[in-house]
């Protein structure tokens, strides 16, 4: 009886482990491997969503935009050691910045600050 109680309870417990690795999805298994030398830890390296699939960050935009300009058929992942943490694709200003010429002060001439009538 014990014998055969510890077989069935291995049994669980291999079939649970199994059953419990299958939920967790990891990124497109040779994307992450590749990508881990340029830090990531899982799929929200590039996506949105931890589980992956569609919903890209600004590094998986940069990424397909980067596919697109190389007219590649596949998205290649060394392509991440020319990818810039905050970098906007071009024409597009970032956070705070200003076009030239965009409410920019002359060196020259700084600006006098008027005194108010008293």
């Amino acid at each position: 009886m014990t014998k055969n109680l510890i077989k069935l309870s291995i049994a669980v417990v291999i079939t649970a482990g199994v059953l419990g690795s299958s939920f967790s999805t990891q990124a497109y298994p040779p994307f992450l491997r590749k990508a881990q030398k340029f830090g990531a830890k899982d799929c929200l390296f590039c996506h949105k969503e931890p589980e992956g699939g569609e919903g890209w960050n600004e590094r998986g935009q940069w990424l397909i935009a980067e596919k697109e300009r190389r007219k590649a058929d596949a998205i290649d992942v060394e392509w991440l050691a020319d990818y810039k943490e905050g970098e906007k694709k071009d024409g597009e200003k970032k956070e705070g910045e200003k076009k030239d010429g965009e409410n920019k002060e002359s060196k020259e001439e700084p600006k006098k600050k008027e005194k108010p009538n008293q």
